[in-house]
């Protein structure tokens, strides 16, 4: 609340203040003379508080006005979430574990950013934080013999990188679900339409349903801190470096279960599970091949051009892709052009990533998206939320401290089988 805000309720609560005192001063039977200066001197007031509560609510009205044309501006955060990522940026994982470990909660920005997360633990949003910044290097002018012993400049901790994720990117949406199983439906048979002759009657028919269902299933990620490597290690992103990590490995796996979870307890059935398996090809993939995968993938239903047709195959297809050329026997002007650029160019998209899986066989298998229905849901990955555990019990006698982390998801259900097909090629 700014402070224009914080007046104006000010004056608001005052001015409700004299009304109920005049109230009550209106209903006694006789006034005294102190009740009397009382009431006169409200009354005598009452037109300064009113224009003073004009004011401030002009005050208000041109504070929001500037902040609306700032936030347009800068096209950022509001105010409000300005305050809470300068708040996340102050508190320290230091700070909370050393004020856990000697039995008291934490003070300052550590206690004003669990009071915005409203939690009493460590909010997980402490560990959504930025990259470390530069650290400038300071020398001394003065010539001094170094002692015998030296301390060890640490360079700033450097993360871990892991590959992008690709589930948004083939309409897998997680959507957020109460306590109990998750459910999808969806008609699978129609009802039936046509043509008659004159007085000739249209029979009902039944519909069908093909229902599908996901129940919760955990994946976690832990994470252990000595209280000897905090005080020690002598590098000032540290904690932000161990907190980074721990978000990214865990969105990898998450990731990675909903694409290639194989459905065996306890992994997710992810989304190449629940897709046929091809034909494996019997010769090496070429040019040609590449585009007879689009254009086989167009139904007129889901996809009606190949532009309309994305494709993620996997690192060994792809590098087939990068180099494999159009024979130019027949003077067409491909022979330049590789599949991979031919196909990014000329369709809806031509990628591969990390999380595809590795050939077997020498055959390797990929995905095909088809995107010719913008707006309808075709895959879903409900989730159940997240669980944060700060246990500063079982550790304790050691000097340790463990986080750990838990997101329950359910398997990949494919609302619109249609739109998706897997693909295979022979790499080699």
């Amino acid at each position: 609340m700014t402070n224009a805000q914080k007046r104006l309720a000010e004056l608001k609560a005052k001015q409700s203040q004299q009304r109920q005192r005049m109230a009550e001063l209106g209903l006694a039977e006789s006034l005294t003379d102190e009740t009397r200066a009382e009431l006169d001197a409200i009354e005598a007031g009452t037109p300064d508080l009113e224009r003073q509560i004009r004011a401030a609510a002009v005050a208000v009205e041109n504070e929001e006005a500037s902040q609306t044309v700032e936030t347009r501006d800068n096209d950022g955060p509001d105010a409000e979430m300005r305050e809470r990522l300068e708040l996340r940026g102050k508190a320290s994982l230091t700070n909370y574990l050393q004020a856990f470990s000697q039995g008291r909660l934490p003070s300052g920005a550590e206690a004003e950013l669990s009071a915005a997360a409203g939690v009493q633990a460590i909010p997980l949003e402490l560990w959504d934080v930025a990259r470390p910044e530069r650290r400038d290097e300071n020398r001394a002018d003065t010539a001094t013999g170094a002692p015998g012993t030296v301390g060890v400049n640490l360079d700033p901790i450097r993360p871990r990188v892991f590959a992008a994720s690709i589930a948004p990117t083939l309409g897998i949406e997680m959507p957020r679900v109460a306590s109990g199983t998750f459910a999808s439906a969806t008609i699978s048979t129609s009802l039936t339409a046509g043509a008659k002759a004159a007085g000739a009657a249209q029979e009902a028919t039944a519909a069908a349903f093909r229902a599908a269902t996901a129940t919760p299933k955990r994946v976690s990620a832990r994470m252990s801190v000595r209280l000897e490597d905090i005080a020690s290690v002598g590098a000032a992103n540290f904690e932000s470096a161990l907190r980074e990590n721990l978000a990214l490995v865990l969105s990898d796996e998450l990731d990675d279960q909903a694409i290639s979870g194989d459905g065996t307890a306890p992994n997710l059935t992810g989304i190449l599970a629940r897709l046929a398996d091809p034909t494996a090809p019997t010769a090496v993939v070429k040019f040609d091949d590449f585009i007879s995968a689009y254009a086989d993938g167009v139904d007129g239903l889901w996809a009606a051009t190949v532009r309309q047709i994305g494709m993620i195959v996997g690192v060994d297809t792809y590098r087939l892709a990068a180099k494999a050329f159009r024979d130019d026997a027949d003077g067409d002007s491909l022979g330049s052009v590789t599949a991979a650029n031919f196909c990014a160019d000329m369709t809806g998209g031509f990628r591969t990533n990390k999380r595809m899986p590795a050939h077997s066989s020498n055959i390797q298998a990929g995905i095909l998206h088809r995107m010719g229905r913008p707006g309808i849901r075709t895959a879903v990955c409900p989730h159940w939320g997240e669980v944060g555990i700060d246990d500063i019990y079982s550790g304790s006698a050691s000097g340790e401290r463990y986080f750990t982390f838990h997101v329950l998801l359910g398997d990949v259900i494919l609302v619109q089988p249609d739109a998706y097909a897997q693909v295979s090629f022979k790499v080699a």
